[in-house]
């Protein structure tokens, strides 16, 4: 994985000062006061859970149809940017893997349940605590369906909670539901790389032990991730309030929407924060590009290349159709510099499951460094929060009585 600044070598500075609070904020994360049991990966998943999913994983893809992940947030957008990038298209591996729990969507939630009929179907539910509103939705009408389907239901159904505590963690014991653990110290968004992302992943097919490989490779990209993360300070303070994540590749609208949630859950706070968006190229060319070159001046790019992938001749150049996606990538940043539009550039070899892991623990140091730099917790998300408590102090007064 390379990162190049070369479209916004301006900003790539870093003051006596701000040297310093690197290092202090380096020396706090080493010490693992708060929520960064993600930093390493013995923490992020123990070797008996390893060897768990494994069995699980390939007893599922033995029996299964369907496997419905039951999340919303980093419970489920993490999993889903891994399988969707390192899958094919059209090909898909068995199970068919499936997300509900992530929305409130009635038409969708029923339609999953009718396309379910026939199929054998395999479910994981995951949260810490068991009471956030939509997958509790979505896990109620989904086990019911369980039940009335399976007989060996409990078998089929695995639960990713709190190890000893919350409401999930009741039910699954009382229900004699088959468990995996999120760790204490990692939140949502930080959890791809343990069990809460790793299962999914495995069910899909995908080598997740490489993943952690590629993690841990990249334990030590602390002064790179400063880097990005500093350059994304100081174009804040000079206006660049909006990030646009570009992707020239489809297999990684997912990823640049796991990246969307983990930046602006970890720094959008206390008034301050960048907003991240997904846009899609070349699609986006004729939309978002156009405002890029002559709109408002306060977006800046952060661009996803991928070096190799599967690849097309073509008949009226002397390109091959990556080549030709990678020159019209390159044009595009030419352009969109030459109206004020800084971009950062990140290279990833190829969609491999060890240059994924690399990419994922380098995003998640970036996301946290910058929270840091910007004087907030990174490790909180209190206005997530507010609407929780207003909705459910609303729903409080529509609760049926039991």
């Amino acid at each position: 994985m390379k990162i190049d600044f070369t479209h916004a070598k301006k900003w790539n500075t870093c003051s006596e000062e701000e040297r310093k609070k690197l290092e202090e904020i380096k020396e706090k994360m080493n010490q693992k006061q708060e929520m960064l049991d993600w930093l390493d990966v013995e923490t992020c998943i123990e070797e008996e859970e390893k060897k768990k999913i494994s069995l699980l994983a390939s007893e599922i893809r033995n029996q299964a149809d369907v496997f419905v992940v039951i999340g919303i947030g980093g419970s489920y957008l993490g999993s889903r940017a891994v399988i969707e990038a390192l899958q094919p298209y059209f090909q898909k591996n068995k199970p068919e893997i499936l997300f509900a729990g992530n929305h409130l969507s009635s038409s969708y939630l029923k339609e999953l349940l009718m396309y379910l009929e026939g199929k054998s179907v395999y479910v994981n539910v995951i949260s810490k605590s068991g009471g956030t509103l939509e997958p509790s939705i979505a896990f109620e009408k989904i086990y019911k369906y369980m039940k009335e389907h399976f007989s060996d239901y409990e078998k089929r159904i695995i639960v990713t909670t709190d190890k000893e505590e919350g409401k999930l963690r009741k039910f699954a014991t009382e229900n004699h539901l088959e468990t995996l653990t999120v760790p204490r110290q990692i939140g949502g968004r930080y959890s791809v790389l343990s069990p809460v992302g790793l299962f999914p992943i495995a069910v899909a097919g995908i080598d997740f032990l490489s993943l952690l490989t590629g993690a841990n490779f990249n334990r030590n990209c602390f002064d790179e991730a400063a880097q990005y993360a500093l350059v994304r300070k100081h174009l804040e303070e000079d206006g660049y309030t909006i990030e646009a994540n570009t992707i020239y590749e489809e297999k990684l609208s997912s990823f640049a929407a796991w990246a969307q949630q983990l930046f602006a859950e970890t720094q959008g706070k206390e008034g301050k924060g960048i907003l991240p968006i997904v846009n899609e190229n070349t699609t986006n060319l004729h939309s978002i590009g156009q405002y890029l070159q002559e709109g408002t001046k306060n977006v800046f790019e952060t661009v996803w290349k991928i070096e190799e992938t599967e690849d097309l001749t073509l008949e009226n150049y002397d390109l091959s159709m990556n080549e030709l996606n990678h020159l019209v990538l390159e044009k595009v940043m030419e352009a969109h510099e030459s109206g004020n539009t800084p971009s950062i550039l990140f290279t990833l070899s190829e969609l491999s499951p060890m240059e994924i892991g690399k990419w994922i623990y380098f995003e998640e140091m970036a996301a946290a460094i910058g929270g840091y730099l910007l004087d907030v917790n990174p490790f909180n998300q209190p206005g997530v929060e507010a609407y929780k408590k207003l909705v459910n102090q609303e729903l409080k007064k529509h609760k049926k009585s039991e």
